[in-house]
């Protein structure tokens, strides 16, 4: 093997165990994009659910984060819905030893849906009502891991179909 071969080979590697002994917490917060909450015939049903945590020299923040989307079958293509018939509402859940308790929740936030749109050469994508809040980081319920259950429900004319998005937890001090 030549010598510029085996220096890419010994990079590659050397990344790869790096990226391998990084955290995920390092990222400063933990995401779950678009996951489903319920797949019916004529409906889908997707959410967001993210964790962040301050961390010094990053762009980061103790926000927790929920939004509710609408897709068609197949969950592929997304669903224009008057407003009221979308909701969102989220937990932040702190690992207590054994179990996961609520640490903070949102109330319900209700909107429409939207399959996206053109903005110039830049397609927004679904959008629908989301749920924010700060959760104050460690100051609420100590030093532990934190994650969100993110609520995406949508109203199919007859009942609301939904369900819980989990963002995977994260440590935070």
């Amino acid at each position: 093997m030549n010598h510029f071969r085996f220096t890419i080979l010994l990079y590659g590697i050397v990344a790869f165990f790096a990226a391998a002994a990084i955290p995920k917490s390092a990222l400063a917060w933990t995401w779950n994009y678009k996951g489903i909450a319920y797949n019916g015939p004529s409906l889908c049903v997707k959410g967001d659910a993210g964790i962040d945590h301050i961390r010094p020299g990053l762009f980061s923040g103790n926000l927790a984060y929920a939004t509710t989307y609408a897709f068609g079958n197949a969950c592929s293509t997304g669903l224009n819905l008057p407003n009221g018939w979308a909701a969102s509402r989220l937990d932040v859940y702190k690992y207590a030893g054994s179990t996961w308790v609520v640490c903070r929740r949102t109330d319900w936030q209700y909107g429409g849906t939207s399959s996206g749109k053109w903005i110039g050469d830049i397609f927004t994508g679904p959008t629908g009502p989301s749920s924010l809040i700060d959760y104050g980081g460690s100051y609420s319920c100590g030093t532990g891991w934190y994650a969100t259950m993110a609520y995406a429900y949508v109203w199919d004319g007859s009942q609301w179909r939904g369900g819980g998005v989990w963002s995977g937890a994260e440590w935070v001090q």
